[in-house]
């Protein structure tokens, strides 16, 4: 089992809502700030989220153990990534400034404010990495993985390494569905913004197969923050 039997009574009892986060959403707290996809919207539910799990009573976030193996190998390198693209960002528009002061333009660039964003947006990852509770590898998981990789089923595709997805969205799948059928009611979300992966080509819809299986166990899907918080009903 995904869960042990302790810990499926206790969230049952407690009945709040279910964040399953995939590696690619929680990475997303720390990558480029400079890229188009990242937006205040997403950032501000991301931190209600947060603080919601962190008050003990009003959300449950769960993540997957191989979540947890991601982040520890991929942390690091987005992080440096993080910092020099802000760091090119941020001579740009020195460049910019310079070049329009020149043609006569007055006034200021305060960009002082940007420095130390990385280090805070890491500390705000490693709140999400504390305040989740991990749900933890097993064989069966591991054998419908497999299985998914093969047919392939999304997250699988051919042509794709794609066994680590499978295992995340198993994992999920069979922590959700323990939940559901010891009673829990509350709204279960997994949030992933890999929707290369999860949604049809060239759509903003979920791929028929991979919906039906987060329908079987009560489970909506999220691709960011703000998707998540809405689903969950905070």
């Amino acid at each position: 089992m995904s869960l042990n039997t302790s810990v499926i009574d206790d969230l049952v009892a407690l009945n709040a809502p279910v964040l399953c986060v995939d590696t690619c959403t929680v990475l997303d707290v720390i990558r480029d700030i400079t890229r188009e996809t990242a937006v205040a919207h997403d950032a501000n539910a991301g931190l209600a989220l947060l603080a919601a799990a962190e008050a003990g009573s009003d959300l449950v976030v769960l993540m997957a153990e191989q979540v947890t193996i991601e982040l520890a190998a991929h942390v690091a390198g987005v992080e440096v990534e993080a910092r020099n693209a802000l760091a090119r960002f941020r001579a740009q528009a020195q460049r910019i400034h310079e070049v329009a002061l020149a043609y006569g333009a007055q006034g200021m660039l305060p960009l002082d404010h940007l420095e130390g964003h990385v280090a805070r947006a890491r500390t705000v990852l490693n709140r999400w990495r504390d305040v989740a509770s991990v749900v933890p590898h097993n064989d069966g998981v591991a054998s419908r993985a497999f299985k998914r990789v093969n047919e392939p089923r999304a997250p699988a595709r051919l042509g794709k390494e794609s066994m680590k997805d499978c295992v995340i969205v198993e994992a999920y799948i069979e922590a959700a569905g323990q939940l559901r059928s010891a009673g829990l009611v509350a709204p279960i979300v997994f949030a992933s913004s890999n929707t290369k992966e999860y949604f049809a080509p060239n759509t903003r819809r979920l791929q028929d197969e991979i919906a039906a299986d987060l329908e079987d166990v009560g489970v909506e899907y999220a691709p960011n923050f703000g998707a998540a918080k809405h689903s969950l009903g905070l």
